[in-house]
């Protein structure tokens, strides 16, 4: 290819550095991990006999599980009961650079005070704020009609690039 002036020749490294650039790089479990810590919100897909159900959901990342709450019924959770892997997606957009991780696991449900304790305490570590960050007492927290959600992670992926 004949190069026929100046313009040309920037347009042409221009588009060869964008294209460069807009390739996606996997990136490690370490960034992986560090991703998740700081996300809030993520997207869990579920599937029985052939049915795929994606839904949005906060979560919390710690000590390499995925940790969420739900009610006691429902359809994410009848799913659940029915076929315990899951994925789980999350991902962002800022200033035109992309990132997503995604998770897949077992998702173990619990409707007991241990999991609910497990599970408030981390979100406080974690200054996830959920139900207003507010440390709640045993009493309280058996009261509450939920199933917590602590989904084993046995495969994790990530990538990022440039929109």
């Amino acid at each position: 290819m004949r190069v026929k002036s100046f313009g040309e020749a920037k347009d042409l490294i221009i588009s060869g550095l964008i294209r460069k650039a807009m390739k996606p790089r996997e990136i490690s479990r370490e960034e992986c991990e560090e991703f998740l810590s700081k996300a809030k919100f993520g997207r869990l897909g579920l599937s029985v006999q052939d049915l795929p159900y994606v839904v949005p959901i906060s979560y919390v990342y710690s000590k390499g599980a995925l940790f969420l709450h739900s009610g006691l019924g429902g359809k994410k959770l009848e799913m659940a009961k029915e076929n315990p892997r899951v994925c789980f997606e999350v991902d962002s957009l800022d200033k035109g650079k992309w990132t997503s991780v995604v998770v897949l696991g077992k998702a173990n449900l619990s409707d007991d005070i241990v999991a609910k304790e497990k599970l408030f305490e981390i979100f406080i570590k974690s200054k996830m704020a959920g139900h207003g960050g507010k440390a709640f007492r045993r009493e309280e927290l058996e009261r509450m009609p939920m199933c917590i959600w602590e989904i084993e992670i046995e495969e994790m992926t990530g990538r990022e690039g440039v929109w």
